[in-house]
């Protein structure tokens, strides 16, 4: 707290406190009393206490504060105006106690003041974070839905159908088509090659569901080997780099990490058309980073702040709940850069805490 001469010492506090004398004259106030008032100790304490926190009834605030002294209450409060000497007005309520000395004689008046500005302020900035988490939690309902959706349907019209007509082509294996001389339906050499197509299109659902590399070969494997296919499938050069990363990296930071390059990847072949991607994963004692660049034709940041989609959002939620730092970097014709750092041991508490 301050004390007449404008010196700090201990007991400040989030709320707004003052020490008076018993007369009611300052004796010192917190730097939350600095706030509340908009000026210096020194400036404000020039001003009686009555005068800047004024009470309707006076003479309910003189008599109330008769019987602190005279120890017939042991506190009380009072709705009162501030008037600070910088201007403005807003409503408060003031608490009083009575602190005593060694003798058990009344010493000083304590004050803490309740600003119910502040507190619907707080309450407000809290409204507005549950519901942006409800709509992020809505979001992600949504595209988790989408996301089985989009399976279903690829294992239903393509594979199960592909499985549906191989059936069909394997019971007439060899035998010859009717109506063409000299025909014959595909053998079952030949119908090996649409089997082995068709696994690869499972294994390759099977991954975007859950990656065995790294769970068992780990992250550095892991983002090498997506990508590998990436660049085969679409045909875009990919420049991977993993060093430094270390072998006991936390589960859930690994998973986070390669989610955030395959939704990098993904959004890169949909929107971007690069022709080439680096992607670098470095890390170190204390911090792990990620770079992910391509040199496609960019996109507006501000317009995109406004329609951000989910990937971008769950990318971010990723490293934030790391504890980390992300950052997209954008201009039409110039590409789009994705830049996010992880400190190693904050990430593991955090994200450790949040699988619970």
């Amino acid at each position: 707290m301050h004390d007449p001469h404008g010196h700090s010492s201990t007991g400040d506090a989030g709320t707004a406190i003052a020490q008076l004398g018993l007369d009611g004259q300052w004796l010192s106030a917190n730097q939350c009393m600095c706030d509340l008032l908009g000026a210096s100790f020194e400036d404000f304490s020039r001003v009686p206490f009555d005068k800047l926190f004024q009470i309707d009834n006076a003479q309910e605030g003189t008599d109330l504060r008769a019987q602190l002294l005279n120890h017939q209450i042991s506190q009380y409060s009072s709705k009162r105006r501030i008037s600070p000497p910088n201007g403005g007005a807003s409503q408060v309520e003031v608490f009083f106690s009575l602190t005593f000395d060694g003798a058990g004689n009344g010493r000083s008046i304590f004050a803490v003041i309740e600003d119910p500005t502040a507190l619907r302020s707080a309450e407000e900035a809290l409204q507005e974070s549950e519901t942006a988490r409800h709509e992020l939690a809505r979001r992600l309902t949504n595209a988790q839905e989408k996301e089985r959706t989009r399976i279903a349907r690829e294992l239903h019209d393509d594979i199960g159908q592909s499985l549906a007509i191989l059936r069909i082509q394997m019971l007439r294996a060899g035998q010859p088509v009717s109506g063409m001389v000299g025909k014959r339906h595909p053998s079952i050499t030949d119908l090996s090659n649409d089997l082995k197509l068709l696994a690869e299109k499972v294994s390759r659902i099977s991954r975007q569901l859950h990656s065995s590399e790294l769970e068992y070969l780990g992250l550095a494997v892991a983002i090498q080997s997506h990508c590998r296919e990436f660049s085969a499938q679409y045909k875009i050069a990919v420049e991977c780099s993993c060093t430094g990363i270390p072998e006991d990296l936390d589960s859930l930071l690994a998973l986070s990490l390669l989610r955030i390059v395959q939704e990098a990847l993904h959004n890169a072949a949909k929107h971007s058309k690069a022709k080439s991607i680096q992607v670098a994963v470095k890390g170190s004692d204390n911090e792990l980073s990620l770079l992910i660049a391509d040199d496609g034709v960019g996109f507006d940041l501000e317009a995109a702040k406004f329609a951000a989609g989910l990937g971008l959002i769950s990318m971010r939620e990723r490293i934030h709940l790391a504890g980390g730092q992300f950052e997209i970097t954008s201009a039409p014709g110039k590409g789009t850069r994705i830049a996010a750092c992880v400190p190693l041991n904050h990430a593991s508490r955090q994200l450790a805490a949040s699988a619970k």
